[in-house]
């Protein structure tokens, strides 16, 4: 339609389609929501930022797409990494939580990588269920001493490294992400992944397993308080 020559698709005050506003939930984009929800952890382009990295390919290929979807979701507990799930207090629909999944590893992962054939268990119970032993500290000690403490120090508190004994350190991480650093290592910050190039041989899934034991055994012990002797208490005008 022409009115005075002018049509109403170029009126003077129309605004531009990209300026139009998009709710929250139908934001598909997968920059957009990446760069608001997971740069400011993991970096603009996957690196350089305080957490891990997510563009690299030997992370992806262990951790898998199933259980990034799950970690994006549900959050990990005991960690700074927050549940983004509707569902769960977040703000992103399951639909916008798969954008991202699937772009980081269409993006980052390489799906020509073979080493996943050789790539240890993912977790501990992955660990147990193919007949390797539960994570011994004592063990993991000596094992730590001799893959790590080049690098994080003999007794782990830091060398040309950072320390890896450190309270609030180990406060902030899961046992399952000092596993995953250990198989994956950190490209980011020169730590080798489990091959250990720099050593004779690879770490074996048993020696993984309990250098991660020793690791969670220098974390510090939150005191367990007894609900009811700390209620006890309190009516007395005692502590427990």
């Amino acid at each position: 339609m022409l009115v005075g020559g002018i049509s109403c698709d170029g009126a003077p005050g129309k605004p531009d389609e990209a300026e139009r506003y998009q709710r929250p939930s139908a934001i598909m984009d997968f920059e957009t929501l990446y760069g608001t929800r997971c740069s400011g952890c993991h970096g603009a382009e996957g690196r350089a930022g305080p957490a891990r990295p997510l563009a690299d390919p030997l992370y992806l290929e262990l951790v898998n797409s199933k259980r990034v979807t799950l970690i994006v979701a549900e959050g990990i507990a005991g960690t700074t990494m927050p549940a983004f799930a509707k569902s769960l207090g977040g703000s992103l629909t399951e639909e916008q939580i798969d954008v991202l999944v699937e772009a980081m590893f269409s993006k980052w992962g390489d799906p020509k990588s073979k080493s996943i054939q050789s790539l240890p268990p993912y977790s501990e119970v992955d660990s147990q269920a193919l007949g390797y032993s539960a994570g011994n500290p004592a063990r993991g000690a000596t094992a730590y001493g001799q893959f790590c403490g080049d690098c994080h120090g003999a007794d782990g508190k830091g060398g040309v490294a950072g320390s890896v004994t450190d309270r609030s350190f180990l406060k902030l991480v899961s046992d399952q992400m000092l596993r995953t650093s250990v198989i994956a290592g950190r490209p980011d910050l020169g730590m080798p992944d489990w091959r250990m190039r720099s050593r004779e041989r690879a770490m074996t899934p048993q020696e993984i397993s309990d250098v991660v034991a020793w690791l969670a055994a220098q974390r510090p012990q939150v005191p367990r308080v007894d609900v009811a002797d700390a209620a006890e208490g309190a009516i007395r005008g005692t502590r427990p």
